[in-house]
């Protein structure tokens, strides 16, 4: 089809088109290697795609677009990310993030904003009760966890919230050390969340030195690229008896 047959469709029967495609072509998320192969049929999709994409783009219809980024199958969320940046690059951005780790669009749209609210100022850590502290390093490393979804790197704001995020956590084990509380944080080296076992682990190598390395290979075997650079280097200094919690 041409461009103007495109332009003469209703937006709801590109969207349709524009899935149909989406499932039928593969994209690199698709996880079928017959679905990529380079054949005329695959090329002739992606070329459907890109001309249903930019159809659908000069519109703007936000909203229906959404759905793309929410939908069920990995290949039209990816070719929607993909091709809806220029309308949506909140939603575009978030959907390609959560592809890649595994999670929906709306769970890291969350943790992102999650990580970029501040934390309450009142009370302080020193007027928290030992529970109340747990509960703070815990949502403090989920949040440093959602960061990894922030633009760090072209972001000051993003890169502020990273390292006000790590100063938090760090300052919440240092009053559990000061208390002599740091064990209290084992029952979180089993937590699900790679970045809350990794720096329960931080707090916990000097008194549950076999869990904490547990917990941090762990993290090396399956976690992002970060969270695994951070494990190991964690890992080589306990080796070598240095320890961040020596220092707090």
């Amino acid at each position: 089809m041409s461009a103007d047959d495109y332009a003469a469709m209703s937006t709801e029967r590109l969207l349709e088109l524009f899935v149909e495609t989406a499932k039928r072509t593969g994209s690199l998320f698709c996880g079928s290697p017959e679905k990529l192969e380079r054949s005329p049929e695959r090329l002739d999709g992606v070329a459907t795609i890109h001309a249903l994409g930019a159809a659908i783009a000069v519109r703007k219809p936000i909203a229906e677009v959404r759905r793309l980024f929410e939908d069920d199958d990995r290949d039209v969320r990816a070719f929607a990310a993909g091709h809806f940046l220029g309308i949506d690059p909140e939603w575009a951005g978030a959907t390609m993030s959560g592809l890649f780790a595994g999670l929906p669009t709306r769970e890291v749209l969350a943790l992102c904003r999650r990580a970029l609210q501040a934390p309450p100022s009142r009370p302080m850590l020193k007027e928290m009760p030992d529970a109340a502290l747990v509960a703070r390093f815990e949502d403090a490393a989920t949040r440093q966890y959602a960061t990894q979804f922030l633009d760090r790197v072209g972001d000051p704001e993003d890169m502020a919230a990273y390292n006000r995020i790590a100063r938090e956590v760090v300052h919440v084990m240092q009053e559990l050390k000061s208390r002599g509380a740091l064990a209290k944080l084992c029952p979180l080296l089993t937590n699900p969340n790679m970045t809350v076992r990794s720096r329960a682990a931080q707090a916990c190598l000097r008194i549950a030195g076999d869990k904490a390395v547990a917990a941090l290979e762990s993290v090396v075997a399956s976690g992002s690229f970060d969270e695994r650079l951070a494990a190991r280097d964690t890992l080589d200094n306990w080796h070598k008896g240095k320890c961040l919690v020596d220092g707090l």
